[in-house]
């Protein structure tokens, strides 16, 4: 069937969200790494006004190279500790 310019059928269904969207929903979790899914499907169906379910956001912040952990608190270290890591460093770097 050469000179065909009709569009091919093809399995599954179009992407609910564009490359911008999905970049975005990547950009938001850089900025904010402690945002829930829930909460940024709520963000992205007031921004874009796409409906998205959380699981999907989930998918799209996996291929982003996001996984579904969070962020942990680094622990407060006082003053005599931030000596000791000071004293430390210099001594390895001798």
């Amino acid at each position: 069937m050469r000179g065909n310019v009709l569009n091919k059928s093809r399995c599954g269904c179009p992407h609910k969200l564009s490359d911008r969207d999905t970049r975005a929903i990547v950009r938001k979790v850089k900025k904010n790494p402690k945002i829930s899914a829930p909460k940024l499907a709520d963000q992205v169906a007031t921004a874009s006004g796409k409906k998205v379910r959380p699981e999907t956001v989930r998918r799209i912040l996996r291929s982003g190279g996001y996984n579904g952990r969070v962020s942990r608190r680094k622990q407060f270290i006082s003053s005599v500790n931030q000596q000791m890591t000071t004293i430390l460093t210099f001594g390895k770097q001798l």
